[in-house]
């Protein structure tokens, strides 16, 4: 399934996929940042969520009820919600804090690494 098709020129935009923003700490070498991915399943969407702060390994992934309208996502994880707005570019995702994070989109099979 293709993430991005052409539609008279404009690229149209699903919100199912892989989503992330992991960095490696340069002095560190602590793994930062947060990985999405979001599946349809059983008539709604779901979340595979890894959130790093900091170690060495990739961190433990939570699977969470996702709700999708559009290109509007919402997911909890824990007491931390996130909502965001997909794009052809990534995810664009505020806790309820309202900080920002922007998850670049990768291919599917970047998942499976």
């Amino acid at each position: 399934m293709l993430a991005i098709t052409k539609n008279f020129g404009q690229p149209i935009v699903t919100v199912p996929g892989v989503y992330e923003n992991f960095t490696v700490g340069k002095d560190s070498g602590d793994l930062e940042g947060m990985r999405v991915v979001i599946v349809p399943a059983g008539g709604g969407h779901y979340a595979i969520v890894q959130i790093a702060q900091g170690g060495a390994e990739d961190p433990k992934p939570e699977f969470v009820p996702a709700e999708v309208k559009g290109k509007s996502v919402s997911f909890s994880v824990g007491d931390e919600k996130f909502t965001g707005t997909a794009t052809a570019a990534g995810l664009n995702l505020k806790n309820a804090a309202g900080e920002p994070q922007a998850l670049k989109r990768k291919a599917c099979t970047a998942y499976f690494k």
